[in-house]
């Protein structure tokens, strides 16, 4: 190990600007796309907010995916999309929906003139769930700039991500029709930004559900991967001016950037949602309901959030997106197990013959990790 090598870094660290503990000079936020005009960081942005009501009722809603079986012609994987409702701190259940939506997500590939395209298949695990995806939607161009990189083609696996993407939209819709009523929220476990070909008419309607409703639409994101002008993190900047102005309280910072992207239909806010916690988090509440609710109105759905976000374990994140993606989050004894039945249930020694082929071409890196531990 080289110990001068080690501290030549972390003097290479100490010494940029990133390292400064105060707001930079100038510094603001970043955005390289021109649909989002920031505004210059100050402490004249930095709120401070007290929780709320918690008789309203905030349903959290979060999704999970895994692979089942791949190669570059068919693919297996399955999805869970998993939502609570919380009122005054306590879970209580859904009145005409279950709270977990399971299907099967059979992918393939389809040669077109001298492109690809993928297509995929929902197989719901009950057929009362009422939800599937618009049959134009189930077929995208495997070099779509939404799911490919430059000049590389996606790979098929990736439609399982877009089912899952699709279908958290889509049951949100569902569950403000069904379940919620005017003053309630819903909070997704990421930004309101859509990012797939197709995923904004999605986001739409479920925007139109909660405006005809009178409910609130949110989202936290766990990671922000966002900049300031200075090249340092965005998400730390603003912790660093927070927790100054505001000290061991909860506070939350706006305005950020004003927003113009037919696709991130969003006011955005960064808040810490407990005076003990580490974390400061991107939240965001749609665009339209945001300018309706104004500032008080703004400040008691951060409260009530808040309210939420006492765990012990993890304080400043609510618990409702705790218990949202420990259940919607598929784990690796699963996946064995829908695994060996669906192989089980194959009986044709052809068919078998042909997974095996098409899967062998794929999990040669599988073979070489299993052999590091031999």
């Amino acid at each position: 190990m080289n110990i001068e090598t080690i501290k030549d870094i972390i003097n290479l660290i100490k010494s940029e600007d990133n390292y400064s503990r105060d707001v930079l000079d100038g510094e603001e936020p970043q955005f390289s796309d021109k649909r989002y005009s920031s505004f210059p960081l100050s402490k004249n942005n930095v709120r401070e907010f007290s929780i709320r009501d918690q008789s309203k009722r905030v349903t959290y809603i979060d999704g999970g995916n895994i692979e089942l079986l791949s190669s570059p012609s068919i693919y297996l994987g399955l999805v869970r999309i998993y939502f609570n409702i919380f009122q005054n701190n306590k879970i209580i259940a859904p009145k005409y929906l279950p709270q977990k939506f399971e299907f099967y997500v059979f992918g393939k590939a389809i040669g077109k003139g001298k492109d690809i395209n993928f297509y995929f298949k929902l197989f719901p695990f009950s057929k009362d769930y009422g939800v599937d995806i618009e049959e134009a939607d189930k077929t995208i161009n495997s070099h779509d700039p939404t799911i490919s990189n430059r000049n590389f083609r996606a790979e098929l696996g990736s439609v399982c991500g877009i089912a899952r993407r699709f279908l958290e939209w889509k049951i949100s819709e569902l569950i403000i029709q069904k379940e919620l009523e005017k003053g309630d929220i819903v909070v997704r476990d990421g930004s309101l930004q859509t990012a797939i070909t197709g995923e904004h008419n999605y986001s739409k309607k479920a925007y139109e559900a909660a405006t005809e409703k009178e409910v609130t639409f949110c989202g936290v994101a766990k990671r922000s991967r966002l900049y300031t002008s200075k090249g340092r993190s965005l998400p730390y900047a603003i912790k660093l001016l927070g927790n100054k102005m505001c000290p061991k309280k909860l506070w939350y910072y706006y305005p950020i950037a004003e927003i113009n992207h037919p696709d991130h239909n969003a006011e955005m806010y960064f808040v810490k949602f407990h005076p003990s916690s580490r974390y400061t988090f991107r939240f965001e509440i749609e665009k339209n309901k945001a300018k309706a609710l104004g500032r008080e109105g703004v400040e008691e759905i951060l409260g009530t959030i808040a309210s939420n976000s006492v765990d012990l374990r993890f304080p400043g994140y609510p618990y409702g997106l705790v218990d949202a993606d420990y259940i919607a989050r598929i784990r690796g004894d699963e996946k064995e197990t829908h695994k060996a039945l669906f192989l089980s249930l194959c009986d044709d020694e052809e068919m078998l013959k042909f997974i095996d082929e098409n899967i062998s071409v794929e999990d040669a890196h599988d073979v070489l990790d299993s052999l590091q531990w031999m």
